[in-house]
């Protein structure tokens, strides 16, 4: 095989992996997968990036691509690539690849889990130029966790009134439920098998397979004029009907929000989690999504709007979480303890300074705002000291050498 034309290949599949978010579609130039310099394959998932061009990347020479393809497949055992070996994974792809023919965005959501909204979107659009997907053909590797593979599916798009198919590739990780289903997987995925993934999909066999694509594809082109013309007008004509329908369901989303019902706003200074909820860049679902809290994790809530959105301190920044994925923490603590005991001093009662034994758990701030760094949890029972007291309603305290801040009224404190 060409070195050069390797190094090409081995680049446009790690690039395939690079990222585990959803593709931005406004500006997709026809999602391409493994075309070095053009591309129709669609590229469905959350772990797949355009190739748009064959060039060497942005900062890098050919030798550190070399270095780089060197060590993606370091330590990692070289499978050969099995050929239509798994009839069941088989049968998702295919049920995958014909409700994407067809714009049938229900079956997609259901085959293909953690798939986005502007993913959908593009589908759908998509399929109005789409005859059929023809000769499906899935290469496996088995993926790094039990029960899950790494699926290349080769197909030929059929356009509409286009004589030539399209030749395309496109990676899937698809895993399995516990009931023995088998789905295609566009989450997040731990490191280790973000890194096994680019690793197996720069081994010789997979560069191979989409070396072979990307000849045919360049054929069919250079043979097809006609088809050419349609690709490059297709493209222009999808940004433009993309944009459109993402833009109206922006609009339907925000009008939705401004009926909101404000008994959805949440009075306390800490949230946590009842459910598996992704964390957003502003309060639209349409927004960037910038990660993902699992099921109890607990944020610091900086503000609780009546659009049904709560503005939250994620991973040092401001971020927006859906209100009804939410409850109170500290309201909730505040409800349960009502009075203090009669082994317990709180409110007006605490003394102006001195050494106590907490007797709940609350958080100490950085300065005195609900906003402010968090820098330490004080558990019921531990110690602490009491440096102040502010008519602002907060303390000022010492806790494991750190001076910080805690709320007055939650502040519960055991008789010596």
């Amino acid at each position: 095989m060409d070195e050069k034309k390797n190094r090409k290949g081995i680049e446009v599949i790690r690039r395939l992996w690079e990222e585990n978010r959803t593709v931005v579609l406004v500006g997709l130039v026809t999602a391409v997968v493994v075309a070095v310099s053009l591309t129709v394959g669609m590229m469905i998932g959350r772990h797949m990036q355009p190739a748009s061009s064959g060039s060497v990347s942005d900062g890098m020479t050919e030798e550190t691509q070399d270095t780089a393809a060197e060590e993606s497949t370091a330590g990692t055992p070289v499978v050969p690539l099995e050929e239509n070996s798994h009839p069941e994974v088989n049968a998702v792809i295919e049920a995958y690849y014909q409700a994407a023919a067809q714009g049938d965005t229900e079956q997609l959501g259901a085959l293909a889990r953690g798939i986005g909204k502007e993913m959908l979107i593009y589908l759908q659009k998509r399929s109005a130029y789409i005859d059929t997907y023809q000769n499906l053909v899935c290469y496996t590797k088995d993926g790094l966790e039990e029960g899950s593979y790494v699926v290349y599916a080769s197909y030929d798009v059929k356009f509409y009134d286009m004589e030539t198919p399209v030749p395309g590739v496109s990676p899937h990780l698809v895993q399995q439920d516990q009931d023995g289903t088998y789905y295609i997987y566009e989450g997040e995925v731990a490191p280790e098998v973000d890194s096994y993934l680019k690793e197996i999909s720069a081994q010789d066999d997979v560069v191979d397979l989409c070396n072979r694509v990307q000849v045919r594809y360049d054929e069919a082109v250079a043979e097809d004029e006609a088809l050419s013309q349609f690709l490059d007008q297709m493209t222009e004509d999808l940004k433009v009907e993309v944009g459109e329908a993402l833009a109206e369901a922006e609009k339907e989303s925000q009008s939705a929000e401004a009926q909101a019902d404000p008994g959805t706003v949440i009075h306390a200074d800490r949230v946590r989690a009842i459910d598996v909820v992704n964390v957003r860049a502003s309060d639209s679902e349409q927004a960037e999504r910038i990660g993902r809290v699992q099921v109890g994790e607990e944020l610091d809530l900086i503000e609780s709007r009546a659009n049904g959105w709560s503005m939250v301190e994620y991973e040092g920044r401001e971020a927006f979480i859906k209100s009804e994925f939410l409850e109170p923490v500290e309201q909730e603590t505040q409800e349960q303890q009502g009075d203090p005991g009669a082994g317990q001093i709180s409110g007006d009662d605490l003394p102006a300074s001195g050494t106590v034994t907490v007797d709940d758990t609350i958080n100490i701030r950085k300065s005195a705002s609900a906003t402010s760094e968090r820098i330490a949890v004080c558990y019921e029972g531990s110690q602490l000291e009491i440096l102040s007291h502010q008519d602002n309603g907060w303390t000022r305290v010492r806790y494991e050498g750190e001076t910080g801040y805690v709320r007055t009224d939650v502040l519960v404190i055991r008789k010596e």
